[in-house]
């Protein structure tokens, strides 16, 4: 999924790295419960014909300090 960004943020290391351990802490954190707050969801049928919600929208809030 990072590969993406990279075309854009590959003449910048550093806003590559803030980039990628931003994503990554949106995506696997362990704590995501703390600082996400779901704001949006659909019905998704998967191709298997099963029944799902998926978050389309979503509120991160971080701390300043792993902000800066």
């Amino acid at each position: 999924s990072l590969d993406a960004s990279g075309a854009v943020l590959s003449r910048c290391p550093s806003c590559s790295r803030n980039f990628n351990n931003i994503y990554c802490n949106n995506i696997c954190s362990p704590n995501q419960s703390l600082f996400t707050n779901v704001t949006r969801v659909i019905n998704h049928t998967s191709a298997l014909g099963v029944h799902q919600l998926a978050v389309v929208e979503y509120q991160i809030f971080y701390r300043k300090d792993f902000a800066d």
